[in-house]
Order: structure tokens, then C-alpha cells, then sequence
């Protein structure tokens, strides 16, 4: 059985990257860039909780805690299901083509893992949006002296909304069916559009904080 890749060593997982494997991929890369968002925005918390001069957002912070976890955990299945999707595309382009029954077959198959991986895809993007708003908190009432890992967080997170973005893109090419495409372009667009405003804000707050 393979190692799944959040249980790999990271410098196995990024061996792979740079290899002949089909994958992981560039989905599997901006997931776990995305885990790591998360985990920037909860270190900011932990370092932040237990302050006598934050005491009035403890409880704030303990949130921000319980959730980067959780997309911590929930970034890093998405790696795996990423490399999945794409298992599940190639396999679809290799069936036969030489008939017309065998060549409906196939756009069928293309068509039904083309819609997994997209919707796959958003679903990274969507909770990239997630972890923007987490570094938006850590950076807006967490600790002073943590601003840039929030402004990681941020960067971080947004590179993993924007590769995710371009995969959704190129997997809605093969697919036919017009509100399906419609109805995940409306999404793209909203989540592409907030992660841009949320990301610009963050680091206009560093910025700001720095003296820039």
C-alpha cells in the first residue's frame, strides 16, 4: 500500500515532486502550502493565548486554535485526494477510443472525473478562504510581535487558493455540461475575488504595523 503523503517525511514528499511520478502535483503542493497557513495562523494563537495584555481576546484566540487544526488536518487530506482526482483523470483518457460506444464511453468517464477533480479543487479554494480569515484575526488582535506569521499565513494560503483556481480552470475545459461549468465559475470567481481582498487587507495591517 502507498504511503499516504501527510504521512511521508516532507523531504520524501517534495523528493516526489521533482521526479517522473505523475504525482503529486501542483494540487498536492498548494495543499499542503495551505496546511501550513493554517498551522502559522494557530501558532500565532498559541503564542498569543495566556498574555495578560491579550486577555480580552483569549477566548478569541482559543478559537482560531481549534480551527487551524482542523484545516491543518483537512489541507493535508486534501493532498492526497488532489493526486487521487488526477489518478482518476488518467485513467479515464486512457480508455479506448476506437468505436463510437468506446469513444462515449470515454468522454463519459472524462466528464465524471473532470466534475470530481473540479469540485475537489473549489473545495481547496473555498477553505483557503477560511484560513485568510484566520490570519486576518491573528494579525488584527493576536500578538504584535507575530504579525509577519500571519502575514505567512496569509501569502501562503492565497498561493494555494490561486494554484487551486488554475486547476478548477483547466478541469472544467473537458466538461460539457453548461451549468455545471456555469455554477463552479460563479464560485471560482466569488472565492478568487475575496481571497485577493482578504490577502490584500492582511498585508496592508503588517504593513501598517511595521511602519511601511
Amino acid at each position: 500500500m502507498t504511503e499516504k503523503f501527510a504521512d511521508q517525511q516532507f523531504r520524501n514528499f517534495v523528493y516526489d515532486l521533482n521526479s517522473s511520478k505523475p504525482s503529486p502535483g501542483g494540487g498536492s503542493a498548494a495543499a499542503f502550502a495551505g496546511a501550513m497557513a493554517g498551522a502559522l495562523a494557530g501558532m500565532a494563537a498559541h503564542l498569543t493565548v495566556g498574555k495578560k495584555s491579550y486577555a480580552d481576546v483569549e477566548e478569541e484566540m482559543q478559537s482560531v486554535i481549534a480551527s487551524s487544526e482542523a484545516l491543518q488536518r483537512e489541507m493535508l487530506a486534501m493532498a492526497q485526494e488532489d493526486a487521487d482526482m488526477f489518478g482518476l483523470i488518467l485513467n479515464a483518457y486512457k480508455i479506448p477510443k476506437s468505436t463510437p460506444h468506446e469513444q462515449a464511453k470515454r468522454q463519459a468517464e472524462i466528464e465524471r472525473a473532470s466534475k470530481i477533480a473540479v469540485l475537489a479543487s473549489l473545495h481547496l479554494s473555498e477553505t483557503c478562504i477560511d484560513i485568510l480569515r484566520l490570519a486576518e484575526k491573528v494579525v488584527g488582535k493576536g500578538s504584535r510581535l507575530l504579525v509577519t506569521d500571519g502575514a505567512a499565513s496569509a501569502i501562503l494560503a492565497r498561493a494555494c487558493l490561486r494554484i487551486a483556481a488554475y486547476n478548477v480552470t483547466a478541469n472544467l475545459k473537458p466538461v460539457r455540461d453548461k451549468d455545471f461549468v456555469y455554477q463552479c465559475e460563479v464560485r471560482l470567481h466569488a472565492c478568487r475575488d475575496l481571497g485577493a481582498s482578504l490577502e490584500q487587507d492582511i498585508l496592508d495591517a503588517v504593513d501598517s504595523e511595521l511602519g511601511k
